[in-house]
């Protein structure tokens, strides 16, 4: 039997709802729901009478909820004996962040260093929901507005994305429809990143003269006035040619996640990883959001 299904049970069992077991343990609500089922499954028992009022546990509920807090205990004595380590907060951190080129972390991973020097970092570019699920990163930093619901996902906040173009590209193409437009593209093989679907569901016509799997060739190519593209304003250098077409469509705009494996949900490198992610991270992006 797979104890994070006993997790999830004991944390819908304490808290009495669906909803108030996927905030303590910061996954999705339906995460819950199919752990749940699940575990039933699995026990051919049904552990909780759905209530107006709540999830109340049946009497197999009530039984197993002992038996589940004990193997608890005995997991936390566990985790305390070789945890000796973790709360010096040693060893190796792995950090996958995205290929595009869209987040600078090289700042607060520097700061993360000051804070934490005896944590070793590795850090590698990638676009694999599955880094995580094989555990070969040990958090991952994500753009994508559908976080996987197998993963621990907290959201940091949501990367402004907008149409930015050449002046005097859009000086000489006037006022016209987004389909006029020629259009740069960012296509590579990380599927969470790729935009020409979203541009092609935004924006049906739309003319690509450029696909480029190179951030910085996407920017040169725009700022050069070959067409139009989707950049994000905190991506952009001090000194470029490039102007935003408005209003900002809110639509292309990404989310910013934290993916990390269940199983290693306590780990205190990840946890104190997280919390200056959240911090740092979300804090910029949160500042943005309130001066724009």
């Amino acid at each position: 039997m797979d104890w994070g299904h006993l997790e999830y049970f004991l944390a819908v069992a304490r808290t009495g709802s669906l909803s108030g077991a996927a905030k303590l343990l910061r996954v999705n609500h339906s995460t819950v729901a199919r752990r749940l089922e699940k575990l039933e499954q699995q026990l051919n028992v049904r552990l909780f009478n759905h209530l107006n009022s709540g999830y109340q546990l049946t009497d197999d509920g009530l039984a197993l909820k002992k038996h589940a807090a004990q193997v608890e205990r005995e997991i936390n004595q566990i985790q305390g004996v070789f945890s000796g380590s973790e709360t010096k907060l040693r060893g190796t951190l792995k950090i996958s962040k995205p290929s595009s080129g869209l987040l600078n972390l090289a700042p607060l991973l520097a700061a993360f260093h000051h804070r934490y020097p005896d944590i070793n970092l590795v850090l590698t570019a990638g676009g694999e929901r599955s880094e995580i699920a094989r555990m070969e990163a040990d958090v991952a930093i994500r753009l994508t507005n559908d976080p996987p619901e197998a993963l621990v996902a907290r959201k940091l906040g949501q990367l402004p994305i907008n149409i930015f173009g050449n002046r005097a590209y859009l000086e000489r193409a006037g006022t016209r429809s987004l389909a006029d437009y020629d259009w740069v593209v960012w296509h590579a093989d990380d599927s969470l990143l790729n935009m020409e679907p979203v541009l092609k569901r935004e924006i049906p016509n739309a003319r690509i003269v450029l696909r480029t799997s190179s951030y910085n060739e996407l920017f040169e190519a725009v700022n050069a006035g070959m067409g139009v593209s989707l950049l994000s304003p905190l991506r952009l250098p001090k000194t470029h040619q490039l102007q935003a077409l408005s209003p900002s469509l809110h639509q292309f705009d990404l989310g910013v996640w934290l993916l990390s494996h269940p199983d290693l949900r306590n780990r205190e490198r990840i946890r104190v990883f997280r919390d200056f992610m959240i911090e740092h991270l979300g804090g910029a992006l949160t500042k943005h959001w309130k001066n724009n």
